[in-house]
């Protein structure tokens, strides 16, 4: 759909729309799960993590303390995390809000309950997609922040978690690795000579290219065997180790742990709690193979040389 057939005045009207009918959903989740809560239904574990303060986003993480929360408060936390979807005070915007855990009932209810999550997404795709036809990226933020002050969108964009199958475990972590990718030369020099024109804001234009030039002379002089890997950390998070009951390829599943799992099954798995960060055992890897000099250190570029 074109930007010129949408004006901005429909799009936040629509954008309001579906945020109202989002709401009136997990409403309808959240009475339909209290109301089999009061009937002692409901099964729930989470594990609550300190908020990032605002300034501290970008600073290494060293330590993250977990409160472990079982039935009621449990709950609680789980159907407030689900629509936690505004700036809290004093909490930075730029980290994730995360609430991992599990909500669990029994399976002859999955099939409403699949009918509830089924809906919240579908209304959460139609939010991401309003806003995604705004335009720009200024105008994309213009239409949030004016329609629905102090949203994190991203917080709305995620989607709740239904497993689809019996689980025989639930193995909660934490996961601080690296993206690594291979990287084409030649696409490289071609991505670079483009940026040389677009020079980052309060960056002047003249110390920008020859900054460019100088990454595009670094990467043409490499020995022709060199390739070039991205390898770009990644901040801890929990995820969550699935093991299915039924014998399914793969058995296994990681999943991302951002909010409480929702399963429906008869039998709660065999649960491993996340831990506090970082763990009091650490499993050692094997050596990297991949420098630890960068070629381009703002774009996280190694060198890599294949072993003969």
């Amino acid at each position: 759909m074109s930007e010129s057939s949408h004006p901005i005045f429909t799009l936040a009207a629509e954008l309001r729309q579906v945020f109202s009918e989002l709401e009136h959903a997990h409403h309808g989740l959240n009475d339909w799960l209290l109301s089999f809560n009061n009937r002692k239904l409901v099964q729930a574990r989470c594990f609550a993590l300190p908020p990032i303060a605002m300034g501290e986003e970008h600073e290494p993480i060293t330590q993250i303390m977990v409160e472990p929360l079982v039935g009621e408060p449990a709950l609680a936390a789980a159907l407030s995390a689900y629509q936690q979807w505004f700036i809290q005070p004093h909490h930075s915007t730029k980290a994730s809000f995360r609430l991992p855990g599990l909500l669990l009932l029994p399976s002859e209810f999955k099939t409403e309950l699949a009918h509830h999550i089924n809906q919240i997404n579908h209304l959460k795709s139609e939010f991401k997609a309003r806003v995604q036809s705004a335009g720009t990226r200024d105008q994309k933020y213009a239409l949030v922040h004016h329609t629905l002050p102090g949203l994190i969108t991203l917080h709305v964009y995620r989607h709740l978690v239904l497993l689809p199958h019996d689980a025989s475990r639930l193995g909660f972590t934490w996961a601080n690795k690296q993206i690594i990718k291979k990287i084409d030369k030649e696409a490289l020099v071609q991505q670079l000579m483009a940026a040389r024109h677009t020079p980052p804001p309060l960056t002047d234009a003249l110390t920008w290219q020859q900054c460019v030039d100088r990454e595009i002379y670094d990467i043409k002089r490499l020995p022709a065997s060199t390739e070039l890997r991205l390898r770009r950390p990644v901040k801890t998070h929990p995820m969550v180790n699935v093991r299915w009951q039924e014998d399914i390829t793969p058995r296994q599943q990681q999943v991302k742990a951002h909010l409480p799992l929702l399963l429906c099954q008869d039998e709660l798995p065999a649960i491993t709690e996340l831990g506090n960060y970082p763990p009091a055992q650490v499993r050692t890897r094997r050596a990297a193979t991949i420098t630890d000099e960068p070629v381009i250190p703002r774009l996280h570029i190694y060198p890599y040389q294949p072993k003969s």
